[in-house]
C-alpha cells in the first residue's frame, strides 16, 4: 500500500469514527439552522442584529471562524486523541503497518475535513439567503468564495494547535478546556497586548475579509498567511514528535 492510499484509507476511517457520532452530525445541523434563523431575525424591523444581508457570507464566516468552527475542532481532536488514548482505542489503529506519523496526520485531515464542510456549508447558506434578498451577483458570489478559501486557513492553525494539545492529554475533557483555555489566552494576550498582536495567530482569525475591498493589502495578506502557516508547520511538527515517542 502506498503512503497515499495509506493515509486515505486511515482518514476514511477517522471520518467513519466522527459521522458515526450524533453530536457531530447535531452540530452541522444547528449551524445550518442559526444561519437561516440569523437571515429571519435580520429582516424583522428593530431587529438586534445589526447587519445587512448584502455582508451575509462574510458575518457568518466570521460568526464561524471565531466561535463555532473552533468548538468543534477542540470536540473532534479531544474525542479522537486524548478520547481515543483514555480508552486505548488508539493502541488497536497503532498495529497497523502505518507510521505514527501518518495515523496523527490522518486525523489532522479528517478534522480538516470536518472544519471544511461546516464552512462550504456556512457559504452556500448564507450566500442563497443573501442572494434572495439582495439579489444574485456572480463577482459577489466570486469574492465570498475566495474570502472562504482564504478564510480556512486559521482553521487549519487551529487545528494543529488542538492536535498539538490532545495529543499531550488522555483524557478528552481536560483536552478540550486545554485547547479552550490556550484559544481564548492567545486572542486575551493580543487584546492586553497590542504589540505583539501582530505575531500571534488568533489575530488573523479573519484573515478572509483582506480579500473583501476592492483594493487587496497584498502584503498584509502574504504576511498573515505566513504567520498562519508558521504556527501550523510548528504545532504539527511539535505534535508529531511527542505522538511519535509517547507510550501508550
Amino acid at each position: 500500500m502506498t503512503e497515499i492510499k495509506s493515509i486515505a484509507a486511515l482518514v476514511s476511517c477517522e471520518n467513519l469514527k466522527i459521522y458515526q457520532q450524533w453530536k457531530y452530525r447535531i452540530l452541522l445541523a444547528v449551524t445550518a439552522i442559526i444561519i437561516i434563523a440569523s437571515a429571519s431575525v435580520s429582516m424583522i424591523p428593530g431587529n438586534i442584529l445589526s447587519f445587512t444581508m448584502a455582508n451575509y457570507p462574510y458575518t457568518i464566516l466570521s460568526l464561524l471562524n471565531y466561535i463555532i468552527a473552533p468548538l468543534a475542532v477542540f470536540m473532534l481532536a479531544s474525542d479522537l486523541l486524548s478520547g481515543e488514548m483514555a480508552g486505548s482505542e488508539i493502541r488497536v489503529l497503532l498495529t497497523r503497518p502505518v507510521s505514527r506519523f501518518n495515523v496523527l496526520l490522518s486525523k489532522v485531515l479528517a478534522i480538516a475535513g470536518y472544519a471544511g464542510l461546516m464552512l462550504a456549508g456556512g457559504f452556500l447558506l448564507s450566500g442563497i439567503l443573501s442572494s434572495i434578498f439582495t439579489g444574485f451577483s456572480p463577482p459577489n458570489i466570486f469574492t465570498a468564495l475566495t474570502a472562504y478559501a482564504v478564510g480556512f486557513l486559521p482553521l487549519l492553525t487551529l487545528i494543529t494547535m488542538s492536535v498539538m494539545i490532545a495529543s499531550t492529554m488522555k483524557s478528552a475533557t481536560s483536552s478540550f478546556g486545554a485547547c479552550l483555555i490556550t484559544y481564548l489566552g492567545f486572542v486575551v494576550i493580543g487584546v492586553i497586548f497590542s504589540g505583539l498582536s501582530p505575531a500571534l495567530f488568533t489575530s488573523y482569525l479573519n484573515i478572509g475579509s483582506m480579500v473583501i475591498g476592492s483594493v487587496i493589502p497584498l502584503s498584509s495578506l502574504l504576511a498573515g498567511i505566513a504567520i498562519l502557516t508558521g504556527y501550523s508547520l510548528a504545532f504539527l511538527s511539535v505534535s508529531g514528535l511527542k505522538f511519535a515517542y509517547m507510550e501508550f
